[in-house]
């Protein structure tokens, strides 16, 4: 999510997007730690993980890492009392390791299944799901400060028909995977991939009208949803006595 990011200096980074994909190649030191600034979300901590081969992750997919940061999904278990962090960007799934970017600090939205409503509580539903709370897999450290529901819409945006691209004045607050409907947009339709120009998007279904046209991203289609955190270095519930 973190557009146009300005991060600490450090020769040779490189940079941080919404628009970043995951690869197989490792750029930085496992655990580099940064503080970036989004202009939507505002600051964050973030950390380079690598993730297991085979494994797909969805933008905010809650995630636990060990002391050789690789990340894995949270598993759904009671008192784990382990750090916790949020998926970046979407990791693919292909038949190696990846690497890229978690968030323990910041606003991020949290990929759920359910819509937890704002300063309420949240827990682990599901393998790298969150949802309602319940006893022994609450995540500490965090707060829920807009549910599911969020949207962001962009006025203006620019489609062709036939083609699954969208020219926008900005992709701040739309991530990968997001819902996306509009005059012109099938439905069903979700983000595919952004651009790091801060201004293109590619959809999963191609634009059946020319026009420019008021897009809305909303964060649920019903089935996916993701909550918007605040977390401070968050960490699942540990044993209650």
């Amino acid at each position: 999510m973190t557009t146009a990011a300005n991060n600490t200096a450090v020769a040779g980074f490189s940079a941080v997007g919404n628009w970043f994909i995951p690869d197989n190649i490792q750029r930085h030191p496992l655990g580099t730690i940064m503080s970036v600034i989004d202009p939507f979300w505002g600051g964050q901590e973030i950390v380079y993980c690598s993730f297991p081969a085979s494994t797909a992750l969805r933008v905010g997919t809650c995630v636990v890492y060990d002391n050789a940061f690789s990340a894995t999904a949270v598993p759904n278990t009671a008192n784990l009392g382990q750090p916790l962090a949020f998926v970046l960007n979407s990791v693919p799934s292909v038949a190696a390791v990846q690497y890229g970017w978690v968030v323990f600090g910041g606003k991020i939205p949290a990929y759920s299944n359910a819509s937890v409503a704002a300063n309420a509580a949240i827990g682990i539903v599901a393998a790298g799901q969150l949802g309602a709370n319940s006893a022994g897999k609450q995540v500490l450290d965090s707060k829920v400060q807009a549910a599911a529901t969020t949207t962001v819409a962009k006025s203006n945006v620019v489609t062709q028909n036939g083609s699954p691209k969208l020219l926008a004045s900005n992709t701040d607050g739309w991530f990968v995977g997001m819902p996306i409907s509009g005059t012109g947009i099938p439905a069903s339709t979700t983000v595919s991939s952004l651009d790091p120009d801060n201004r293109t998007v590619v959809m999963s279904a191609n634009a059946t009208a020319t026009g420019a046209v008021t897009v809305t991203g909303t964060y649920n289609d019903g089935t996916s949803f993701w909550n918007v955190l605040y977390v401070n270095r968050p960490l699942a519930q540990g044993a209650i006595t």
